[in-house]
């Protein structure tokens, strides 16, 4: 997994994708929209440009703006290193193996090594052949406010180019008073630039192989 997200953080050079959200709170019959257009740059750039807004302007102000802010948090290299699913962040447990949209996969529990609000306590699910995370599914291992007493997450990715690039996120959470809302965020790809010279075979071949490796033989037999 280490490998994979090495080698695409260097041969992702640029995309552009817009991107819908749509929140519902059940209770208080409340929803809104969000389209945005978001362009990422590497190595940390991520802008985002709103293109429609409509509904509920408390669920635009406490959950679009907060998910934007959150986003710009995340984006630097040094803060990705933080929340990353990799060993330095994460215990990682075999579940067994699964079908991925006809491709074959491993289920593997994750376990936070901290309690921070940007660390899943959950489930992923990785490509067998080049490693890649194709699902994460949990809960944030710390609650993000007082206010939020449950949150379930499902993130899900699409491969393209041989990366694994964000598709959707679903999440239904459990808010004090409010009662259960929902978060629904398509994205639609509209242009990807890679670096035709990151020759992923010859990535391997630099060093960065062992580790996967490892994580081969570890795999149950």
């Amino acid at each position: 997994m280490k490998d994979h997200s090495e080698w695409q953080a260097l041969y992702l050079v640029e995309y552009r994708a817009q991107r819908k959200f749509h929140a519902e709170n059940l209770r208080f019959k409340e929803d809104a929209t969000l389209e945005v257009m978001t362009t990422f740059r590497r190595p940390d750039t991520l802008e985002s440009q709103v293109l429609r807004v409509e509904g509920s302007k408390l669920i635009r102000e406490r959950v679009f703006n907060k998910i934007l802010e959150a986003e710009n948090e995340t984006q630097s290299v040094s803060a990705r290193q933080q929340v990353d699913i990799v060993p330095a962040n994460y215990s990682f447990s075999y579940l067994g193996p699964d079908d991925c949209a006809d491709r074959k996969c491993y289920r593997l529990e994750i376990t936070p090594r901290r309690q921070e609000k940007y660390l899943i306590q959950g489930e992923i699910w990785v490509d067998a052949e080049d490693w890649g995370i194709v699902r994460v599914q949990g809960s944030p291992s710390k609650r993000p406010s007082f206010w939020t007493r449950k949150i379930q997450i499902d993130r899900r990715f699409k491969r393209i180019d041989g990366m694994w690039l964000n598709s959707s996120l679903e999440s239904i959470s459990d808010i004090l008073i409010a009662g259960r809302s929902t978060l629904n965020i398509q994205y639609s790809y509209e242009a990807v630039q890679t670096d035709g010279t990151m020759d992923r075979a010859q990535f391997e071949q630099s060093g960065y192989l062992p580790s996967l490796q490892i994580a081969s033989s570890n795999r149950p037999r």
